[in-house]
């Protein structure tokens, strides 16, 4: 699997942590469905590494399990859409862009809706 780039992150203003190079590679070893053991040895870390990078990306993105970190890092835009294995965009917040959160669920301003 291909390892992250690791490029300068584009500016944020959200003032939230980051993730850091190796929460990136081990992000992306769990979006391709591999067990910590698995993601630990295709990154030459150990299970309790990983263990522990899971448990800081699930705390800062206040995800309940890795199913739902992964499916926030695809919304937030940190791994890339349409690419196989799962890749780094570059980006390293997962705090939600404003455009993607600030939809309106009412319905307001909806032409069928409001």
């Amino acid at each position: 699997m291909k390892e992250a780039v690791h490029s300068k992150p584009a500016p944020c203003c959200c003032q939230a942590e980051h993730l850091t190079d190796r929460e990136i590679d081990v992000l992306c070893q769990l979006a391709a469905g591999l067990t910590n053991d698995q993601a630990a040895s295709a990154i030459s870390v150990s299970g309790h590494t990983v263990a522990g990078h899971l448990r800081t990306m699930l705390t800062r993105a206040s995800a309940r399990n890795r199913a739902e970190l992964v499916a926030r890092a695809y919304a937030a835009g940190v791994l890339t859409a349409h690419n196989w294995p799962p890749q780094w965009s570059g980006r390293r917040c997962l705090t939600m862009p404003a455009a993607a959160g600030s939809r309106d669920v009412s319905g307001a301003g909806h032409p069928a809706l409001g």
